[in-house]
């Protein structure tokens, strides 16, 4: 006999499903959420999608509007702007109190991880943006380097702000801009600053290389269309 996943588990794989579809621009900014139509979509109940998009509204992929549902959020200049402070920020401190407690499987979480990250196929050909592989192991290499920082709220708050960052990056596809840009000698960088304790060192290479996409994302927009995408 075939077991049914639990409501749990099965809110977690739809809000997977969702959040990845979101980042990979199958649902635009701004579009409409209907309840019943994912329901239909992904085979579930209308409260697992209910509860998932609740989950996306807290990483800031979703909001809720008074009368018109869930839609997934707007982007803006000022909101990437203001993402991009935020991360350097909270991000540096994570990295700051991890290179300050973190032990030796803190450190090889970090170093597996880049180790990840290098071979993972960073661009498509034909396609915008980053690949899945790529983007998920650049997600796990930024995680992992804050993940002794002994604070989950920290690491929350964090990782939510990865998330909007990666809906940036993955509708502008600034693949030909960054091939002017040694991304991955950026990553080498902070992963050994890191290893070897230099924290003030670590925290500012992070927040050169956090500002640096920043700064290339909206290049990209603005090449694209005139400064008319972010608005």
């Amino acid at each position: 006999m075939v077991t049914q996943p639990r409501s749990a588990t099965l809110t977690a794989h739809v809000h997977e499903q969702l959040r990845a579809e979101i980042l990979g621009n199958v649902f635009a900014p701004g579009s409409p959420l209907r309840l019943a139509v994912l329901s239909k979509r992904y085979g579930t109940s209308m409260s697992v999608i209910r509860e998932a998009l609740v989950r996306l509204t807290e990483q800031h992929l979703v909001v809720l509007l008074p009368n018109q549902g869930f839609r997934v959020t707007e982007i803006s200049r000022e909101d990437l702007i203001d993402v991009t402070e935020l991360r350097i920020m909270l991000e540096g401190l994570a990295l700051r109190r991890s290179i300050e407690n973190g032990d030796m499987d803190w450190e090889a979480r970090v170093v597996s991880s880049h180790h990840v990250l290098e071979r993972a196929e960073l661009h498509r050909e034909g396609e915008p943006g980053t690949t899945a592989e790529w983007s998920a192991a650049h997600a796990a290499f930024h995680d992992a380097l804050g993940t002794a920082s002994g604070s989950q709220r920290l690491i929350g708050m964090v990782r939510g702000l990865r998330d909007s960052s990666e809906l940036y990056r993955q509708l502008s596809g600034v693949g030909v801009a960054e091939a002017k840009r040694d991304v991955p000698a950026e990553h080498r960088e902070l992963m050994e600053l890191a290893c070897d304790r230099r924290a003030d060192e670590a925290v500012a290479a992070l927040g050169r290389h956090l500002q640096c996409t920043t700064d290339l994302l909206l290049q990209a927009a603005l090449a694209e269309d005139g400064g008319g995408r972010y608005n």
